[in-house]
């Protein structure tokens, strides 16, 4: 069997990570890279032995005959480099989230269909053993009828890169909702069983990223540009209706003065679950006529090596699916648009 040889679109330190679980594998070759920062270009290709240098990641798809694209670049990005990497006949892995806004979403996953190659999201989240096992008492009717789920996702002071393209709206697409709130929102749809979202209602704030001459904190992801721009959010609230009658909470934030923490909690109509993203998961059910809680022993796999693999096994069988495709995008992005659309008119909006 060939080995696929993979290319990526930006050099930074999500990059990094990807090609620190792809290295280990013997069935790819890490054959290019492309990024107009030529210093993280050369350090990554260094790093991981890496031939193809490009500064534009057009050059690199059409010259390198790849058969995969990971996009780990800025948001506005990811919809430009997805494309033309899947209409020159290459298989995608894009970072979350899917793009800055449905419509983009939805070209990605239509390129996808017409090219006929996958198109699967880094959300991770859905890799995790908690989530496995989540999944699993879903589907084998554990819980019944999910009717509701709550959902909260807190960083005490999280700002990342502060004035950088993260709090540039017109880069990133939003603040905290679309940077980690896609994680969390994409996970706990996922475990619902991907009910159609009717309705949102919303509402966002910035009260930290606003004020940086006052931001106090102790560590930052991404380097800090003093100056620069903050025009997102740094907490997110939402009320979510699905078609089936189910309905969903969500509240998540950068910076806030409260405990840091995920938590999920699905509630359904024979049984509950509790899940702690990369911790832990419990079952509140009932057993031999008594409330009973369960809380599983399961395997903790490396999610970012799980998304890939999942990503060759689909490549190598056309008829396995992928987990997070295009389609699925469209919708997560279709609620992520709609959030920001009800926090912005004061109003529950349509999905």
């Amino acid at each position: 069997m060939s080995k696929l040889r993979y290319g990526f679109v930006g050099a930074g330190a999500i990059m990094r990570t990807h090609a620190e679980r792809l290295v280990q594998r013997d069935d790819v070759e890490l054959a290019a890279i492309a990024d107009p920062a030529e210093g993280p270009v050369q350090a990554s290709a260094d790093k991981f032995k890496i031939p193809g240098r490009y500064a534009q990641f057009a050059d690199m798809i059409a010259q390198e005959n790849l058969d995969v694209v990971v996009v780990a670049v800025p948001n506005a990005y990811h919809a430009p480099a997805a494309i033309a990497a899947l209409e020159a006949g290459c298989h995608v892995l894009c970072e979350k989230p899917p793009a800055l806004n449905a419509a983009q979403a939805q070209q990605m996953a239509d390129a996808a269909a017409a090219n006929g190659k996958r198109l699967l999201y880094g959300l991770n989240m859905r890799f995790q053993g908690e989530s496995d096992v989540a999944r699993s008492y879903l589907d084998n009717g554990r819980l019944g009828e999910v009717y509701h789920a709550s959902v909260m996702l807190f960083r005490r002071r999280g700002i990342p890169g502060l004035g950088s393209w993260f709090t540039t709206k017109a880069i990133s697409g939003g603040g905290a909702l679309i940077d980690i709130g896609v994680h969390i929102l994409d996970l706990t749809h996922y475990l619902m069983g991907q009910p159609q979202p009717v309705a949102i209602s919303a509402l966002t704030h910035a009260r930290f990223g606003n004020n940086p001459e006052t931001y106090n904190y102790l560590s930052m992801w991404g380097t800090r540009v003093p100056g620069g721009p903050f025009d997102v959010d740094d907490l997110a609230a939402a009320f979510v209706r699905f078609a089936n009658g189910a309905s969903l909470v969500l509240q998540v934030s950068w910076a806030a003065n409260t405990s840091e923490g995920g938590n999920i909690r699905l509630m359904g109509d024979k049984g509950g679950l509790e899940l702690s993203p990369g911790s832990s998961v419990k079952l509140f059910t009932e057993d031999n006529g008594a409330i009973a809680d369960i809380s599983p022993l399961y395997p903790k796999p490396d999610a970012y090596a799980a998304e890939h693999a999942h990503l060759i096994d689909c490549i190598r069988d056309p008829a396995k699916a992928l987990r997070t495709d295009g389609a699925q995008g469209v919708v997560l992005q279709k609620m992520l648009d709609a959030i920001y659309r009800s926090s912005a008119e004061g109003r529950e909006v349509p999905v």
